[in-house]
């Protein structure tokens, strides 16, 4: 192979390489998240299981040993201790239907795009269509870019925070600065008490619902959670 046949094959495997990486990166730009991996997910998940079982299990609340953190090496008791802590932590986890990932679905969803629209997409920052109503037919939209978790009560400080359901989206994520480094980056979302957790359900696992069967206490808890997702552009009336 002549000096310039070598430098061609260099050339073009040096372009491949380029595409390959352009490629990896725009799927990253696309998903709005880097390489999130089940140790990150463990990760995000696991103090919400500590937190939670600490306000039953007394154990969990005790003190630690005096000294305990200024030893050089851990101690074979407190080895011990900590290893069974995690085995009733993964048999505690056997029964729970609801894991606490708040911080990692934040995280994604406000590095996310905003659902792609023609025009000034105007219809994801202004509720268009029929106002819902106790008798309307609601079903949700943009779900890819809307996520439902669990968290402590944001506004509270005390150890005795109860969980509130917060919603996030990206549909007010700026298409211009994305995956830009901007500090400035919010979320944008809704919070509701734990009592509405089967009504969200409800319309997040259906084609479409009526307000009156949202499983709510009475029709104004049901006409005000419809509004409020309404006015948020995360449902239409159908």
């Amino acid at each position: 192979m002549g000096e310039l046949e070598r430098n061609l094959w260099l050339l073009a495997l040096l372009v491949i390489s380029i595409l390959c990486i352009c490629h990896m990166c725009s799927l990253c730009v696309f998903l709005g998240v880097c390489f999130s991996s089940w140790g990150d997910f463990l990760l995000d998940t696991i103090s919400g299981l500590v937190f939670d079982t600490a306000k039953e299990d007394l154990e969990l609340r005790a003190g630690l040993p005096r000294q305990l953190l200024l030893q050089v090496e851990t101690t074979a008791v407190a080895r011990r201790r900590v290893s069974g802590f995690l085995r009733m932590l993964a048999d505690k986890l056997e029964g729970t239907k609801e894991l606490l990932s708040a911080d990692m679905k934040k995280d994604f969803i406000m590095n996310r795009l905003p659902p792609y629209c023609v025009g000034d997409g105007a219809e994801l920052s202004t509720p268009g269509g029929q106002l819902p109503r106790l008798d309307s037919t609601v079903r949700l939209q943009f779900k890819d870019h809307i996520v439902l978790t669990l968290g402590p009560d944001q506004d509270r400080s005390d150890e005795t925070r109860e969980k509130m359901i917060y919603i996030y989206h990206s549909l007010k994520n700026r298409r211009e600065t994305h995956m830009m480094g901007n500090e400035e980056t919010e979320s944008h979302g809704l919070r509701f008490p734990l009592s509405h957790m089967d009504a969200l359900k409800q319309i997040w696992n259906s084609t479409a619902i009526s307000v009156k069967d949202l499983k709510l206490t009475t029709d104004e808890e049901k006409e005000s959670l419809a509004l409020s997702l309404w006015t948020e552009c995360l449902i239409q009336v159908v």
